[in-house]
C-alpha cells in the first residue's frame, strides 16, 4: 500500500514488551487521548464524508469520493467478532468522531471495535 501513501508503523527492531501498573496506564491512557484531541482540534471542522455504496432494495447507487476528503481521513474502526474475525467497518476524520461511531456499534452489537489510525 505504499504506492498510495499508506504505511504501517512497524518496529525495526524487537524489544520486550513494557508493562506497567493500572496508575501508569491510566496516566499513559491519558496523555494519549490529550494527544489525540490537540490533534484533532488543530484539524479543524469536520465534514460529512457520504457512502461509497448506497442499496435500495436490489438497485446499488456506486459514489465517488474526492480524494481531498480520503487524504484528511485519520481513523480506521474494525469490528472484531468474538469468533476473531476482523471487518473493516468505516473510515473517519478525527478521533472524536471514531469512539463516538465505535461506541454505538459496540453499544448495538457488542464485541469489540478497534480504532486504528491512519498515517498521511
Amino acid at each position: 500500500m505504499t504506492g498510495f501513501g499508506f504505511r504501517r508503523r512497524i518496529s525495526n527492531t524487537p524489544s520486550e514488551p513494557t508493562k506497567t501498573d493500572e496508575i501508569g496506564a491510566k496516566l499513559k491512557l491519558g496523555d494519549l487521548v490529550k494527544r489525540a484531541r490537540d490533534y484533532g482540534l488543530s484539524q479543524g471542522p469536520l465534514k460529512p464524508i457520504e457512502a461509497l455504496i448506497t442499496t435500495s432494495e436490489d438497485e446499488w447507487t456506486w459514489q465517488i469520493v474526492d480524494r481531498d476528503v480520503l487524504n484528511r481521513l485519520s481513523h480506521r474502526l474494525v469490528f472484531q467478532s468474538n469468533a476473531g474475525m476482523r471487518r473493516e467497518i468505516l473510515m473517519t476524520e478525527g478521533l472524536e468522531t471514531a469512539m463516538g461511531a465505535a461506541s454505538m456499534i459496540v453499544e448495538l452489537d457488542g464485541g469489540c471495535v478497534l480504532i486504528e489510525t491512519l498515517e498521511p
